[in-house]
């Protein structure tokens, strides 16, 4: 006869599933277009490590009797109890490895700009915030092992005022710095020139995070009520779709494709410009190449005034620093014929 709950814990291994399949998805384009790897993938790379690891413990307190409380023994609970700390660490901190992955993403794209000094302040913000739920569920009730420990001895029960701070504090820097993140490149791509179609695109990417603000709510609902394995359940969904979101940016190539051609990887974009007609009793033929330099890319380096994801491609528009450099070639080929019209060799 099958477990109680047995479906959850089927959609915790899809859930961790799905978000595997889409990081190797990622890694695979990044590798593909860039052949290297930024800090952003390392971060989410981290992100979904620890969404296995919260499968294995979750996993772990299921076996112990997670989804029918009532009837655990005195020792399950324990084992069970002493899988709250390195539970939550880990999903804690898997959501501000995606929150910190997705900032450095964007400030990389930012280049330049004052939204560089808004991208640092936020990260700033995230390790602080991150700091701070990681010593309140550590300490929250000291020292740690009063939480088991209270199951044989109830003189031992941790007071109830720090955990509701805790929960609190997840939930509202959980929430308000999704939403602030969400805000932050849609500002900015609210100002580049692209046609509407494509920035109403590019803004509905980002705008897919809302999701994991909604997880987060419903996982705080039924936090607030006590009820374990749908709490697990939410979390690993809330988790997977943030490591969904963090990756459709770089997997929009696999959908629209690459349009860079190779001299945008090298820092370089060409433009050429023909004209033929008749030249007296000859044809003749010019070519014009214009050739624009950045200084601050190198060969075998996706310039940084191109989205080096394709994610934002503003098109027939390009800027030019001040140290930019302008090369022209013309080069002339002159055909020329006979009076009777045949060509002379």
């Amino acid at each position: 006869m099958a477990r109680p709950d047995t479906g959850q814990v089927v959609a915790w291994y899809i859930c961790t599933a799905a978000a595997c399949v889409f990081l190797v998805c990622r890694l695979i384009v990044r590798w593909r277009l860039l052949k290297k790897l930024y800090l952003d993938d390392i971060f989410v790379i981290g992100a979904t490590l620890c969404l296995i690891g919260d499968l294995a413990i979750q996993h772990y307190m299921f076996t112990q009797g997670m989804s029918a409380m009532a009837k655990a023994t005195t020792a399950e609970e324990i084992n069970m109890m002493k899988m709250i700390i390195p539970g939550s660490t880990l999903y804690v901190t898997s959501l501000w490895l995606i929150k910190s992955s997705l900032v450095i993403f964007y400030k990389r794209l930012a280049d330049r700009t004052r939204y560089e000094t808004v991208y640092n302040i936020t990260l700033a913000v995230l390790g602080a915030t991150w700091l701070v739920l990681f010593f309140d569920i550590v300490f929250k009730c000291f020292p740690p092992d009063r939480q088991w420990k209270s199951i044989e001895n109830p003189d031992l029960a941790c007071p109830s005022g720090p955990s509701t701070i805790n929960y609190w504090l997840t939930i509202l820097f959980n929430i308000f710095s999704d939403a602030f993140i969400i805000c932050l490149p849609i500002s900015q791509v609210a100002r580049l020139k692209m046609p509407p179609k494509q920035k109403l695109g590019v803004i509905s990417v980002f705008l897919l995070g809302v999701l994991v603000i909604i997880t987060s709510i419903v996982r705080a609902i039924y936090s607030y009520r006590n009820e374990q394995m749908i709490t697990c359940t939410v979390s690993m969904i809330e988790t997977a779709i943030a490591i969904i979101a963090s990756c459709l940016p770089v997997l929009r190539t696999l959908v629209f494709g690459s349009h860079s051609r190779k001299g945008t990887y090298s820092g370089r974009r060409g433009y050429e410009l023909s004209t033929s007609g008749p030249t007296g009793l000859g044809t003749g033929k010019q070519r014009t190449t214009v050739s624009v330099s950045h200084p601050d890319t190198h060969a075998g380096e996706l310039s940084r005034h191109d989205s080096e994801d394709e994610l934002v491609k503003a098109n027939g528009l390009f800027s030019l620093d001040d140290a930019a450099g302008i090369s022209v070639t013309r080069e002339y080929f002159v055909h020329e014929a006979g009076m009777d019209g045949q060509s002379l060799r």
